[in-house]
């Protein structure tokens, strides 16, 4: 009976932390969702988030032959849209079924930038997924008006995007679109998750605008896995989501767009220029040290 009771006390007191924070986005993982579907779209929940995110899984041994699977996770779609950056293109747009192990995104010959979205649309609520895939291939066109393009009712938009064997950085600045049916919302609240446990909350302009500082949140401690083997001599990365939600109506609108991050640009060079320092400092102080005994070498014999 005590266990019992005590029990009951720590899901009373668990339950608080378990609700969403006041004000953000409700994350609505129930509904009266079709099982077929669910088998086919609702692929892996993301640990780290309830908002609706697309995973890239790319295999295959070399470039030539390298698949790429688009896992949803968090939510329930049939179809992956799928847009490349050369709109003149016959494929330019396509719809990518899914399955259990997610869809399969064809590689256009000119390569570039694809913008990638998954739907789900349950009674009044509509929820998307949304990020950007980049196969960097040299001759790809500017995505510009790809990422412009109109493609579903609420939207956030990079402003630009980074360039081609680039991506975000911690303690960079990035510009975001938000807007709906193609006009910019100002004073729009959007929120920021990342995989490293960061959340933040940011207010469009009156241009429908606003700046995302990427956080440092990555811990020392993933160094240490890093030098023990455990990265398999890959970069440092983590996953961040922006989500935004609007009512038009009786009908709500909840949006999202994830991507990765790596540290910040200078942080092995900041400890490079460290340790240099450091190495002067120590070499520095050798001269001295020398002096220093051979004084007290002097003083010795003066007082023998």
């Amino acid at each position: 009976m005590r266990t019992k009771t005590i029990l009951m006390l720590a899901l009373l007191v668990a339950a608080p932390a378990l609700a969403a924070p006041e004000g953000k986005p409700p994350m609505d993982m129930s509904g009266a969702h079709d099982h077929a579907a669910m088998m086919r779209g609702m692929g892996k929940s993301a640990a780290w988030t309830l908002y609706p995110t697309l995973k890239a899984r790319m295999s295959g041994e070399s470039r030539e032959n390298m698949m790429t699977a688009v896992m949803p996770q968090n939510i329930v779609a049939a179809n992956l849209d799928a847009w490349s950056n050369n709109l003149q293109d016959d494929k330019a747009f396509r719809q990518l079924p899914m399955d259990m192990g997610g869809a399969m995104l064809d590689k256009p010959a000119n390569g570039g930038f694809h913008w990638l979205a998954a739907r789900e649309e349950q009674n009044d609520t509509v929820r998307i997924a949304s990020t950007v895939q980049a196969f960097n291939e040299r001759g790809a066109k500017d995505p510009t008006a790809m990422f412009m393009l109109l493609k579903h009712e609420l939207e956030i938009i990079p402003q630009p995007f980074p360039r081609e064997h680039s991506r975000y950085r911690a303690n960079e600045d990035w510009k975001f679109l938000v807007r709906f049916k193609g006009m910019p919302l100002p004073d729009q609240k959007v929120y920021l998750e990342t995989s490293n446990g960061s959340m933040s909350e940011f207010v469009s302009d009156a241009q429908g605008k606003f700046s995302l500082h990427v956080p440092d949140d990555f811990k020392a401690e993933e160094e240490n896995r890093e030098a023990a083997g455990h990265n398999h001599g890959g970069r440092r990365s983590a996953e961040f989501v922006l989500a935004t939600e609007y009512a038009d109506g009786s009908k709500n609108f909840l949006t999202a767009f994830n991507s990765s991050y790596g540290p910040d640009a200078y942080e092995k060079r900041n400890l490079a220029l460290g340790l240099g320092f450091t190495l002067l400092g120590m070499l520095g102080a050798v001269p001295l040290l020398r002096k220093r005994k051979a004084e007290q070498k002097t003083e010795e014999g003066d007082n023998a």
